[in-house]
């Protein structure tokens, strides 16, 4: 028996003990006693264990902003419309769940962000057990057990609400989901106001308040085609609007392989928002390697940033603007370089 069970054994004792000593002289409800003992033990609690209470569920969006336009590169529609969808669902009483498909090249800060709004949302931040995290490559990797995937999704779900109405459930590598997965999803998204499940959960579960968030690949040459399109018409990146990479991605999405190909979710219009993470220039990757080194106490010299950016494959042909994996493994790269550094000083 744990401490908080103890409490509430010795306290409703007590009082036992206290109605049978008094007799008539005992006014008090035992009911408003009980609720009473209830709130107590819960307070004590929550002082000892995460809950789902504004102590331990704080959003912190305008940090969250300030953080990203300091360290997200070249990302500026995705910013932009994450901060606003999130605002827009955190500060009104929503219709429904939050969910909002990522979209675009790897490493180009899907992940990035999907981490830091669970910082900024959960005290604990990827550690809160309100945050539930599924990779579709470990989590889902046989295409002959999708029925068995969806039972147990959906309870994990139902439990994760059920502890927390406030919970976020985010989706990596959907492309390698297998089809129909996401299926189960729709009625949680979807404009329902609770759901009762009597398998799983004796109480009504609010679905309006979660966040979904689902990170993919697909669509990603569709997002490239078009910002080579505007570079050929003489056209910067920053003319591109989040409204000319909606129908693309949630197309992309539609029709390639992966968890939402010809998805229900899809087809039934519950994904609030399709963001586009536009793949990296040189100029960006700089920027990732400059931090990469200044992560590490080190301030890099312009030979150190040249030797990080000679291992960067960019592509496609002929124009060759676009890293092929944006940012990623650069932290493993500068690491190299700077353990060669320290090296060849200590040869000398």
């Amino acid at each position: 028996m744990n401490f908080v069970s103890t409490l509430l054994v010795l306290t409703s004792t007590i009082l036992v003990m206290f109605c049978t000593k008094c007799g008539s002289y005992f006014t008090l409800p035992f009911s408003y006693g009980a609720h009473k003992i209830y709130s107590g033990a819960e307070f004590v609690k929550c002082s000892f264990v995460e809950c789902c209470t504004d102590e331990y569920v704080s959003p912190d969006i305008d940090k969250l902003n300030d953080i990203l336009i300091k360290e997200l590169y070249g990302q500026e529609i995705a910013r932009q419309a994450i901060i606003n969808a999130l605002r827009g669902h955190l500060t009104t009483n929503p219709p429904k769940a939050l969910s909002m498909s990522f979209h675009g090249p790897p490493g180009t800060g899907k992940t990035y962000i999907s981490q830091l709004i669970a910082k900024f949302l959960y005290k604990y931040g990827e550690e809160s057990k309100y945050f539930h995290f599924f990779n579709g490559r470990n989590d889902f990797p046989l295409e002959s057990k999708v029925d068995e995937y969806k039972e147990e999704l959906y309870k994990i779900i139902i439990s994760g609400l059920d502890k927390c109405e406030r919970s976020m459930f985010v989706f990596d590598e959907v492309d390698k989901m297998p089809e129909g997965l996401l299926d189960v999803l729709v009625q949680f998204l979807d404009y329902n106001t609770s759901i009762k499940s009597w398998r799983y959960t004796s109480s009504s579960i609010n679905t309006r308040k979660a966040i979904y968030i689902f990170l993919s690949n697909t669509g990603s040459s569709r997002i490239i085609q078009y910002l080579l399109t505007l570079w050929q018409q003489g056209k910067s990146r920053q003319a591109a609007r989040l409204q000319d990479f909606e129908y693309l991605t949630s197309v992309g999405a539609f029709n390639e392989k992966g968890g939402f190909h010809h998805s229900d979710a899809i087809q039934s219009n519950v994904i609030d928002h399709y963001i586009p993470f536009l793949p990296l220039e040189e100029t960006h990757v700089r920027k990732c390697l400059e931090k990469a080194f200044i992560n590490r106490d080190v301030n890099p010299t312009s030979e150190m940033i040249e030797e990080g950016l000679s291992y960067v494959i960019f592509g496609p042909p002929p124009h060759n603007l676009y890293a092929t994996a944006g940012c990623k493994r650069l932290e493993q790269k500068v690491a190299s370089i700077i353990y060669a550094k320290k090296t060849k000083r200590t040869d000398l």
